[in-house]
């Protein structure tokens, strides 16, 4: 069947389709004129009025690569040819949603509109699940900076927030181009926007747990080459060994980066024998990010770990569960033994298999390891097994002085929320920081400064429904997009 003149895509839709992709981009950390994000989808919605599948395909992959490229080109500072797939591959699920919506407006706009949330939920979790998940620039993280915006996190997870943008961007779309029905418009707008709000104030006048930890975070800002390097690696552990004495203060858990012994701690007991004294002086345990590989199958099981370490004693060891594609891990190299032939330029770190709850006198705490904060299914796991705070452990010096690094840390204040657990997040060249309970940031330490930052945190025993419940939001999205598909078919008649 021919196309008709009106399905395909003209110059105006394809200055649409970028600029909602610039709106998006724009609206991500450092930046953060987080409100742009309510009108990003604007633009697109317009662009695929009247389209056939294969223009709102290329319309959507078009939206997704210039947010792509612009909110992620830091990657290629580590791996250009990771920058290009990664931007490659993410826009393709923009696309599948332009091309889903596209679907749907053809046969009743209204009804593509109104499902417009559920088929962008659907998407962003789709983005996050499985060995190659990747859900960095989900439309809730553009909130971060707005904690009244992002309490409901607590009750639906991050793509809670997703849904609400996502709503107030087809209702903005409706009432300026199709005009219809604008009082009941408005009102829906004021509604949908204002509702979560107010939700937001009531659970920021909520006290704070009573129950504190100190905590000093150790920034040593050692750059991520030199760490590595042979002979720099015992001056290495001199250097938070030194910087934990410098404490002036009591403390009741001293935190260390991802990586930060830059050994398999397993192999040199001599070398962890230095911050055992250290922990010793300061009378205070440490967490520290390490390497670490099981004894029985070493040549292929070998982790992004964090291990307690006492004076008398160190813990077992959390192995990383949630490993970077490509960077970390060749996607399925467990069941396919010659992707670890690969040479990407990364590892080929073997998967942690459980959440591993450390305890201290002041509490319990999980260590989400870097990319891990990405993820709710990963503060939702170290919750359920116990944990009272976070401990986030990164290792950001990789991506320089870009947006990458605030981003990052943006994620903290998410995962707080939805798990009401404080997070102490210590990076090696920054930004470290102390979050509440409530997602507000409580004292930071800039990118690329040597320097300890000691505050408290809450230590927090209570769950939300987010904890109990899961990602309930994104697999009923998943679950309930054939259905809308389906509806669509059987009820209304292709234009």
């Amino acid at each position: 069947m021919s196309i008709k003149p009106r399905d395909k895509a003209s110059s105006r839709d394809l200055i649409y389709a970028v600029s909602g992709g610039v709106l998006l981009s724009a609206a991500q950390p450092p930046l953060f004129p987080a409100f742009l994000a309510f009108f990003c989808l604007v633009p697109l919605f317009a662009a695929l009025r009247g389209k056939s599948g294969r223009s709102a395909f290329a319309l959507g992959y078009l939206w997704g690569f210039t947010s792509n490229l612009l909110s992620l080109y830091w990657i290629a500072l580590p791996t250009f040819a990771g920058m290009i797939g990664a931007v490659t591959l993410l826009s393709l699920y923009s696309a599948l949603f332009a091309l889903l919506y596209s679907f749907l407006e053809r046969r009743s706009e209204a009804l593509a509109l109104a499902a417009s949330p559920v088929l962008w939920v659907a998407m962003e979790f789709a983005r996050g699940y499985g060995r190659l998940g990747f859900p960095w620039l989900d439309l809730a993280y553009t909130q971060g900076n707005y904690t009244v915006f992002i309490q409901m996190a607590d009750i639906t997870g991050h793509l809670g927030i997703s849904l609400w943008i996502v709503a107030i961007n087809a209702l903005i779309f409706a009432l300026f181009f199709i005009g219809k029905r604008r009082l009941i418009l408005i009102i829906a707008l004021i509604l949908t926007f204002v509702l979560p709000i107010i939700y937001g104030l009531y659970c920021l006048k909520r006290p704070e747990p009573s129950e504190s930890i100190k905590i000093a975070l150790i920034q040593g800002n050692i750059p991520a080459e030199q760490k590595w390097e042979g002979p720099f690696r015992r001056q290495n552990i001199h250097i938070y060994s030194a910087m934990i004495d410098s404490l002036d203060e009591p403390v009741d858990l001293i935190v260390l980066p991802e990586t930060a012994t830059a050994h398999y701690h397993r192999s040199y007991p001599a070398l962890i024998g230095i911050l055992q004294q250290a922990s010793d002086r300061a009378g205070a345990p440490i967490i520290t990010g390490t390497l670490d590989f099981d004894p029985e199958r070493r040549s292929t099981h070998y982790y992004n770990a964090s291990v307690l370490i006492e004076p008398m004693r160190i813990s077992e060891s959390y192995h990383k569960m949630e490993l970077v594609p490509m960077s970390e891990q060749i996607p399925f190299q467990e069941f396919i033994p010659g992707l670890r032939n690969l040479d990407v330029g990364g590892s080929h770190f073997a998967r942690g298999e459980n959440f591993l709850v450390f305890e201290v006198e002041k509490g319990k705490f999980g260590t989400p390891i870097c990319f891990e904060s990405v993820f709710s299914r990963s503060a939702l796991g170290f919750a359920r097994m116990g944990a009272q705070f976070l401990v986030n452990l990164t290792n950001d010096d990789w991506f320089g002085m870009t947006p990458g690094p605030y981003q990052h840390a943006n994620f903290s204040r998410f995962r707080a929320v939805e798990t009401r657990l404080a997070v102490a997040r210590c990076a090696q060249t920054g930004i470290s920081l102390f979050i509440d309970t409530k997602g507000r940031l409580i004292s930071s330490l800039p990118l690329g400064v040597k320097a300890t930052l000691v505050g408290s945190i809450p230590v927090s025993s209570g769950g939300t429904f987010f904890t109990r419940s899961g990602e309930w939001l994104g697999y009923g999205s998943l679950f309930a997009t054939p259905f809308l598909l389906v509806l669509a078919v059987l009820l209304l008649k292709t234009q």
